[in-house]
């Protein structure tokens, strides 16, 4: 059992580290992105109507490879919906991820549940089971694969290149780099739709490691506790890291600390409320770490040439 709880802390950290890199890729660049519950959310939805015929038997698990991509492409796509209020229309960004939020929800829900499109009446069956690498412990997947390359590649991008440079620049003072020829409405457009499809890919990811395959029309949350990630690692790959893997210890033993042999009866009698514990924990952390958060400063402030 404990074996179980370390394979699923793995598969949540890899969700909760690449939700929580795609809304710090939108915010250096100077974009709020509360909506990553929602990016998730259809990512999620699209992994599931691709799975659900693609591995409609459950012979074909790797077709996972194929159903990802699917999810991440039309994350990216509804990002652009956020991109289009929030940039050209210089609408206020917390507004249209809330928007985004309950406009992916709403969707989710419904087709999750009309009996179209691979869902049963109650759910979108996938009918597929994480990829391991490590044989039957697991802890050692796919997902977690995917979230290091993700990392280091985020990582090698803004500490050594150009780009990267301008990028991050971008989210601190747009003025100056507008200033230098570089086009700010570009760079953010990229971030956010970049973003979207992260935290798609997230989002498919949540479907295998913690719904076993199958898609009820929500994301539980968590992309809303991959913002608070974010923020308790300031917006930097080197701290977002090992605070999703806290988070993620936080889940397992949530999750999964009643089954251990040995543990005290009453928390074996009252396991339902250890799934309370990330939650509060992630308020406590939050409330530890707000006095030395340092956002980006132009995050959240949409770009004005006239006010240059």
């Amino acid at each position: 059992m404990i074996t179980v709880m370390f394979a699923f802390i793995s598969g949540v950290f890899a969700i909760f580290l690449i939700a929580a890199i795609s809304g710090t890729l939108s915010e250096r660049a100077g974009v709020v992105n509360i909506s990553i519950e929602g990016f998730m959310t259809m990512g999620a939805l699209s992994f599931a109507i691709v799975g659900s015929f693609m591995n409609e038997d459950g012979q074909n698990n790797w077709s996972q490879i194929i159903a990802l991509p699917a999810a991440m492409a039309v994350s990216g796509l509804f990002a652009l919906l956020h991109g289009y209020a929030s940039i050209r229309l210089k609408s206020n960004q917390v507004v249209v991820g809330t928007a985004i939020n309950i406009l992916a929800q709403g969707i989710a829900l419904y087709l999750a549940t009309s009996g179209i499109l691979g869902s049963d009446g109650t759910r979108i069956p996938t009918n597929y089971s994480p990829v391991r690498f490590d044989g039957n412990a697991g802890i050692l997947n796919l997902y977690l694969v995917i979230a290091i390359v993700v990392v280091i590649a985020v990582g090698v991008f803004f500490t050594f290149t150009k780009t990267g440079k301008r990028y991050a620049a971008v989210g601190e003072n747009p003025n100056a780099v507008d200033a230098a020829g570089i086009n700010i409405i570009k760079y953010r457009y990229f971030a956010i739709v970049l973003s979207g499809m992260l935290a798609g890919l997230a989002g498919a990811m949540f479907v295998v490691v913690k719904t076993s395959g199958t898609f009820r029309g929500s994301t539980d949350g968590w992309g809303f506790l991959a913002l608070a990630i974010m923020i308790v690692g300031q917006w930097r790959m080197k701290f977002i890291a090992p605070a999703a893997l806290l988070f993620s210890v936080m889940f397992g033993l949530g999750e999964w600390l009643w089954a251990i042999n040995g543990v005290p009866l009453f928390i074996s009698q009252n396991a339902d409320l250890l799934k309370v514990f990330p939650f509060l924990g992630s308020l406590l952390v939050m409330v530890l770490f707000s006095k030395w958060s340092k956002a980006p400063k132009a995050s959240g402030i949409p770009f004005d040439k006239a006010k240059r």
